[in-house]
């Protein structure tokens, strides 16, 4: 799979777009109080997608019946 490349930018009307295609409409105000905490969250899972697991075990096995 080729790399993707790095993310991008996360901006207020980006993230409004986001919400409108969830059926949200959202006020200036709440996209500037919500965005930098969805970039922190982007963040936080770009490090948790990095994690070495090839090695790790599953901590529970679902098994679909």
């Amino acid at each position: 799979m080729a790399d993707p490349g790095p993310p991008l930018t996360l901006t207020r009307d980006t993230l409004r777009i986001v919400a409108q295609a969830q059926g949200l409409a959202l006020s200036d105000a709440d996209l500037d109080a919500v965005l930098p905490l969805v970039q922190a969250t982007r963040v936080l899972l770009d490090d948790l997608a990095g994690a070495p697991l090839d090695d790790v075990e599953p901590t529970s096995l679902y098994q679909m019946r």
